[in-house]
C-alpha cells in the first residue's frame, strides 16, 4: 500500500498542559503529521494515573487511557519554574509554530509565559490557551473541569436528568473531548490567517463556551416557554419521534423529519393505517391538544414490544427511516459499522496487552494518519529533543542532576 502524506508535516507545536482537552488537541495534530513535543512536570501528567480507578493498566508503554490523549508525541519532562528549565522551554517555544496549554493564566504569567509576556518575543507563534469559564468574569480564575464548567455550569446536567432522580453521571471526559475539537479549528484557523498576514495570535476557548455552544438549541429554546429540555415521555414532540423498548430488552429511538410524510410510513409499518383518517393524528400539536397523545404513544409502544429492536430497525431502515438500536458503550468495539470504518483500531501495549482504541475520527482521500503509539514513560524523549536544542551529553546529565530535567 503506498504511504500517503500526513497533511500536517512540517508543523511544530509545544505543549504544557494536563488532563484531557487541551492534551487531546495536542495528540490530533500529533496524528496528523505534527512534531508535538509534550512538556510535563517532573512528577507526570496527573492522566498518567486515570485508568487506575477504572481498573485499566496504568504502566509505561502499558497505559490505554494515558494514550488515547498523547499517542504520537515526544515525551519530556521539565521544571519550568528553574531559570535553566525556563530557559530550554522557550528555546523549545521559539522552535515552535503552535504553543497549547490549559494551565492557569495566574501561574504563567509569575513565570512570563502568559500571552502578554510572549508576543513581542515570538510574533508568529500561534499561542493556543484553554481555560474552564473563560478569561474574564467572577470565574475567570477557577479550576474548571469537565464535570463543572461543561456539564453543571452550561445546563445539560440539569436538564437531562429524570426530575426527581439522582444527578445522572456524564462518561468520564466527554466533554473536555468535544472541546478540544473547539480548541483544534481555532488554532487551524489561525495558521491559515497566519499563512496570509504572518501574524501569530492567541486562541482561546474554554470548556464552558464548549459546553454552551453544544447546547445551543437547548438555550434557545429556553427562552420561548419551555424550561426544561428533558420532555416527559407520555407528551413527545409526536409519537414517531422518541424512544420505545422491544421484546428483548432493548430500546429503539425512532426519529420523524417531516411529520405529514413519515407519519404515512410509520401506519404502514406498525399496521395502524387509520390514523391517516383521524384528525387527531394530523401532527404532534393536534394530538396534545386533543388530549390523545398519552394513548397515542401507549398504543405505538405496545406495537413494538412485539418485536426485538434490531427487527425493527432493519424493517424501519429500509424504508429510509431514521432510528437506531440503544447501544452500550461496551458493545462499541465489536460494532461492525466501526470496524468498517476503522474508528476503532487494535494496539498492543507492553506485556501483551491488548485494547481497541478509538481513532481520531479525521479522515482524508489524500493524506494518512499516524497509527497509534503506546506512551512512554515520564522524559522518554527528553535526551533527543534537548540534543536537537544543542545540549551535548554532559551538559544533559548535569541538568537531570539539579532536577531541572527528567
Amino acid at each position: 500500500m503506498e504511504e500517503r502524506r500526513l497533511p500536517l508535516e512540517g508543523l511544530k507545536a509545544l505543549e504544557l498542559s494536563t488532563v484531557v482537552a487541551a492534551p487531546t488537541t495536542a495528540r490530533m495534530l500529533a496524528s496528523y503529521g505534527a512534531d508535538v513535543i509534550k512538556v510535563e512536570a517532573l512528577s507526570g501528567d496527573n492522566q498518567r494515573m486515570a485508568g487506575f480507578s477504572r481498573n485499566v493498566p496504568v504502566e509505561d508503554h502499558k497505559n490505554p487511557m494515558f494514550t488515547i490523549h498523547n499517542s504520537n508525541k515526544r515525551l519530556t519532562a521539565i521544571d519550568i519554574k528553574s531559570d535553566e528549565g525556563r530557559s530550554i522551554f522557550l528555546k523549545l517555544m521559539g522552535d515552535a509554530d503552535i504553543f497549547i496549554s490549559n494551565v492557569r493564566e495566574n501561574s504563567l504569567r509569575k513565570i512570563s509565559l502568559d500571552y502578554e509576556s510572549i508576543k513581542g518575543v515570538f510574533p508568529g507563534l500561534i499561542y493556543a490557551q484553554l481555560y474552564g469559564y473563560g478569561p474574564k468574569g467572577p470565574a475567570s480564575g477557577d479550576p474548571g473541569f469537565d464535570s463543572t464548567a461543561f456539564w453543571m455550569r452550561s445546563g445539560p446536567q440539569a436538564d437531562w436528568t429524570v426530575a426527581g432522580e439522582h444527578p445522572f453521571y456524564p462518561a468520564y471526559a466527554f466533554g473536555d473531548m468535544s472541546t478540544s475539537s473547539v480548541l483544534l479549528a481555532g488554532i487551524l484557523m489561525a495558521l491559515y490567517a497566519r499563512e496570509h498576514t504572518g501574524l501569530g495570535t492567541m486562541v482561546n476557548t474554554s470548556l464552558f463556551a464548549s459546553g454552551i455552544w453544544c447546547n445551543a438549541s437547548g438555550i434557545v429554546s429556553t427562552q420561548f416557554g419551555k424550561k426544561h429540555l428533558n420532555p416527559d415521555y407520555l407528551h413527545p414532540v409526536d409519537p414517531f419521534d422518541t424512544f420505545y423498548e422491544c421484546s428483548d430488552g432493548n430500546w429503539i429511538a425512532v426519529y420523524c423529519n417531516d411529520y405529514a410524510k413519515d407519519r404515512r410510513k410509520f401506519a404502514g409499518h406498525l399496521g395502524i393505517e387509520d390514523i391517516l383518517d383521524d384528525a387527531r393524528w394530523d401532527s404532534g400539536p393536534a394530538l396534545e391538544e386533543s388530549g390523545f397523545m398519552e394513548k397515542a404513544v401507549a398504543r405505538v409502544a405496545a406495537i413494538f414490544k412485539a418485536r426485538s429492536a434490531f427487527e425493527w430497525r432493519d424493517q424501519l431502515s429500509v424504508d429510509n427511516i431514521s432510528c437506531e438500536v440503544m447501544r452500550r458503550t461496551c458493545d462499541v468495539v465489536r460494532d461492525e459499522q466501526a470496524l468498517a470504518n476503522g474508528y476503532v483500531e487494535d494496539v498492543e501495549f507492553a506485556g501483551g496487552v491488548k485494547a481497541a482504541m478509538p481513532s481520531p475520527p479525521i479522515h482524508f482521500s489524500a493524506y494518512g494518519r499516524e497509527p497509534y503509539e503506546t506512551t512512554g514513560k515520564i522524559g522518554e524523549h527528553t535526551d533527543a529533543i534537548l540534543f536537537e536544542l544543542g545540549y551535548n551529553t554532559g551538559q544533559i546529565a548535569g541538568l537531570r542532576e539539579k532536577g531541572v530535567v527528567k
